[in-house]
């Protein structure tokens, strides 16, 4: 079996661990999409799991998408949340104002276990859900960034 297959097949397994409800798209069955409930005030998220060859990669994506005159404000607000993350980062899309939480996990070599799985997996639904409030204020055009992000992180 070749190494994309039993990562899937690994995916699939932590994915059903879970209970948690999903659609297997692309041609090899290699993404999947769910939503999720999350505690903040966006509410939900759209997960997407990406299986390739050498990795699995994990986004959740916002419901909200920044409008022309809220950019700004997103854009400084996920800059200052993405530094000194370890694991995955903030992504803004300037053609339609979407923003997302990315992780991914190389595997090159070997299969990762659960518990690797479950942290590529989760960790974008976690930090969307962590950064959720001051991300809707600065979505809908009336968040302070710096001073939202001192609200979720504690000051420095």
């Amino acid at each position: 079996m070749a190494q994309k297959e039993r990562l899937i097949q690994r995916t699939k397994e932590y994915l059903d661990s879970q209970g948690w409800r999903y659609n297997a798209l692309g041609n090899d069955g290699d993404a999947f999409e769910m939503h999720m409930n999350i505690k903040c005030k966006l509410k939900s998220c759209r997960v997407i799991i990406l299986v390739s060859e050498g990795e699995i990669q994990s986004l959740a994506v916002s419901p909200i998408s920044a409008d022309e005159n809220a950019r700004a404000n997103v854009v400084e607000f996920i800059t200052r949340a993405n530094y000194g993350l370890k694991i995955g980062k903030f992504e803004f899309d300037y053609r339609d104002g979407e923003v997302r939480y990315q992780s991914c996990l190389p595997c090159r070599e070997g299969l990762p276990s659960l518990r690797d799985v479950e942290r590529v997996v989760d960790m974008p639904i976690m930090m969307l859900q962590r950064y959720g409030d001051g991300l809707a204020k600065n979505l809908m055009g009336f968040g302070n960034p710096a001073a939202d992000i001192r609200e979720i992180e504690g000051d420095h």
